[in-house]
């Protein structure tokens, strides 16, 4: 995914002087080159040669002295080569990002995306010359491999279905007269919360990394059991009373406000009064950025002292987006551990939903990740024992997966795929469908209207363009999803803005000099945030906001330095 729109590999609008097309159509060739998984030396040269044949116009125009077209052909060379390098990045970044184990089809499905998404973005004469490079490039290095052809057959039906409709347009952004109630929520600046503590009490008993010596660790072991049984009874005690609530509902507008239950797996919060929502996307065993979330919002004693004096103080709620461990290194004796307590603590105010990585399944007397790389099992799994790990199993498969904010939907990943979308959907209570949830947790937004359901089916980790978020979105009624899953530089951006429509993508680990992460973690290029989302009579508001987290690379103010992690950190 790129910084700019939760990509993979980024676009540029223009390139060296401003030849927009051009630059789209090496993006294309690049990408198409890459989609076979072998970047051949003879497709790189082939593209060398079609910059070359554009040089060699544009000097022939004589546009321009010498000097001039030096300078011309010098920038679209660096260009190139620089267009070459984000791929390269893009790739090794595709190929970074979790999947299920045995999951191959993954890069070269959002790499077929990529292409369809850069050639539907062509003028129609543009398309006729890249279908015709398209090929060129596949045959340059002798042999086209079976990625190549489909990608190309892909192509070639686009071209042909838009040479019978050329009225069919892209999806952009509606901009018709709403109501408050018809917007989505409000984007404000960035801002800057400071740190107004660097410990608290409830956080300080947690910060102990898991021991070597047997008897600690069992100790140890013991008391994360207990808190694991006890976040597992919150939920039971919750469903209790709300299963069943959303049956029937078809519009958020039916539930009561004021309402606040859970119906299965599907949290409901319909306030009446001020609310503000902090929320916190995935935190890979960044504990660091945990602790740096809570005391820049105050987060604990302001619960406490609305519990107090609820008259005086206004009330405050805490959504975490899932994805608690892996990455970094203080997983489940860091985050999910002050998580839970947290959980434990303030039930009606903390709201753990279910990542993909929060996917454990048990076969042949072991309990295995139902994701790859999992670093927190292979790490915890030798030296605990298989209790543990099943109660860790059997607590991700009783969280929550959503959360409804009046017409905000808070999830991990993004949209189900279309097919199980028309076969399961019948009313707010299937996002409880088990199918429906599982895909929720895994699927990624693309730069495209429609990414085609055999792509979608081809891996777990399928991706989903505008018109079908759309379609999600219009069919539940809501106008936000905020959502966590893929890693994004810049910690926040604004994938999909539909105008009546929107889609925020929010990531909560990372940092350059974080040392809750390996020293080789793509992680580190990640400036962590989190957001706030002001709930009011007059709407929502959402407020993003760095995490300064640099504070707890400290052993004085974060307790897992202070003698860990002991335990061998093992890449799973």
């Amino acid at each position: 995914m790129s910084d700019t729109q939760a990509q993979p590999v980024a676009t540029r609008s223009g390139g060296p002087g401003g030849f927009g097309h051009t630059v789209a159509l090496l993006e294309l060739l690049l990408t198409v080159g890459y989609v076979d998984g072998v970047f051949h030396q003879r497709e790189h040269a082939f593209i060398e040669r079609y910059l070359d044949s554009l040089l060699i116009v544009i000097e022939a125009s004589g546009a321009g002295g010498a000097d001039e077209r030096a300078r011309l052909r010098a920038a679209w060379q660096s260009h190139l080569n620089e267009q070459y390098a984000r791929l390269q990045g893009g790739v090794a970044q595709l190929a970074d990002e979790t999947t299920l184990p045995s999951d191959p089809a993954h890069i070269p499905a959002r790499l077929k995306s990529r292409a369809v998404a850069l050639f539907r973005g062509l003028p129609a004469a543009e398309q006729t010359t890249a279908l015709e490079l398209v090929r060129a490039l596949m045959h340059a290095d002798g042999l086209v491999s079976p990625p190549e052809q489909a990608l190309y057959e892909e192509l070639l039906g686009y071209f042909a279905a838009a040479v019978r409709d050329p009225t069919a347009q892209t999806l952009t952004a509606r901009a018709p007269s709403l109501t408050a109630a018809e917007r989505p929520i409000a984007l404000g600046a960035m801002q800057r919360l400071p740190l107004l503590a660097a410990a608290h009490p409830l956080l300080d008993p947690l910060e102990q990394t898991f021991s070597p010596h047997p008897v600690e660790l069992q100790a140890q072991v013991a008391l994360d059991y207990q808190l694991a049984v006890s976040a597992m009874g919150v939920w039971q005690r919750l469903r209790a009373v709300g299963d069943g609530l959303l049956d029937g509902v078809t519009d958020i507008a039916r539930v009561p406000t004021g309402a606040q239950f859970l119906d299965r797996h599907v949290h409901v919060i319909r306030p009446t009064e001020p609310v503000e929502v902090i929320v916190v996307g995935d935190l890979h065993g960044c504990y660091g950025c945990l602790k740096a979330v809570l005391l820049q919002t105050n987060f604990v004693n302001r619960v406490w002292a609305r519990q107090w004096d609820p008259t005086r103080h206004g009330d405050v709620k805490l959504v975490f987006l899932g994805d608690y461990i892996d990455r970094g290194r203080f997983s489940f004796d860091g985050v999910l551990r002050a998580v839970l307590q947290l959980l434990v603590a303030m039930p009606d105010n903390v709201f753990v939903l279910r990542g993909n990585h929060e996917y454990f399944h048990s076969s042949g007397g072991r309990v295995w990740s139902g994701v790859h790389p999992a670093e927190a099992l292979a790490s915890l799994s030798p030296h605990v024992p298989r209790e543990m790990l099943e109660a860790y199993r059997v607590l991700f498969e009783h969280m929550p997966t959503a959360v409804l904010l009046d017409r905000t939907l808070l999830v991990h990943g993004g949209v189900p795929r279309d097919d199980t979308l028309a076969e399961h959907w019948r009313d707010l209570a299937s996002l409880n469908h088990p199918e429906l949830r599982f895909q929720m947790m895994w699927s990624d937004p693309e730069q495209v209207d429609h990414v085609p359901l055999e792509l979608q089916r081809a891996s777990a980790r399928f991706g989903f363009g505008r018109a079908q978020f759309q379609a999600f979105m219009e069919k539940a009624g809501l106008r936000t999803m905020i959502r966590g899953h893929e890693k994004i530089d810049r910690g926040f951006d604004v994938v999909f803005d539909l105008g009546d429509r929107l889609l925020l993508n929010l990531f909560t680990a990372g940092g350059y000099d974080n040392r809750d992460l390996p020293v080789d973690s793509s992680y580190r290029g990640v400036r962590p945030m989190a957001l706030t989302i002001f709930h009011d009579a007059n709407g929502q508001r959402a407020v993003p906001w760095p995490v300064e987290y640099q504070a707890f690379n400290s052993e004085v103010h974060n307790g897992l330095h202070r003698r860990g992690p002991l335990l061998p950190y093992r890449y799973g």
